[in-house]
């Protein structure tokens, strides 16, 4: 997303919202993946030296739960605050501090359930599907 800064208003903010496609972002990790567009919302406001900017994210995903190996789908959501030195000139990009921001929220361990109960060790099975023998001892 691209804006000059010259047509944010010094008294006010200015919203402006942009559906992305995630593929020229490069947002994929062999566990993630963005199934669909983001929805953008980004609300730039100019003070005396600074311009700050408000991001809203949302869009869906495809995940791999990393206890039970299973691919499940959900919807991501982020909101995160940007602020850049002003310069009047300049035209400000921020679609590289958008996706650096979009890959530090990614969880560590994305789950497809809080109570997943993960693969048995020695078999294997998918423990949220069926019980094994190995799983009570």
């Amino acid at each position: 997303m691209k804006i000059k800064v010259a047509d944010i208003p010094e008294e006010e903010s200015l919203t402006l919202q942009e559906s992305l496609r995630p593929e020229p972002l490069r947002l994929e990790t062999p566990v993630w993946k963005f199934s669909g567009p983001l929805e953008l919302t980004a609300s730039f406001q100019r003070t005396d030296d600074v311009v700050l900017v408000a991001v809203e994210l949302s869009g869906p995903t495809q995940r791999v739960c990393a206890r039970c190996l299973e691919p499940y789908s959900a919807d991501y959501s982020g909101r995160f605050h940007l602020d850049y030195q002003l310069n009047p000139s300049m035209t400000l990009d921020i679609t590289e501090d958008v996706r650096q921001e979009i890959l530090l929220s990614y969880p560590v361990r994305p789950l497809c359930r809080d109570d997943c109960r993960g693969l048995c060790p020695q078999c294997g099975a998918n423990l949220n599907e069926r019980s094994c023998s190995h799983a009570s001892s």
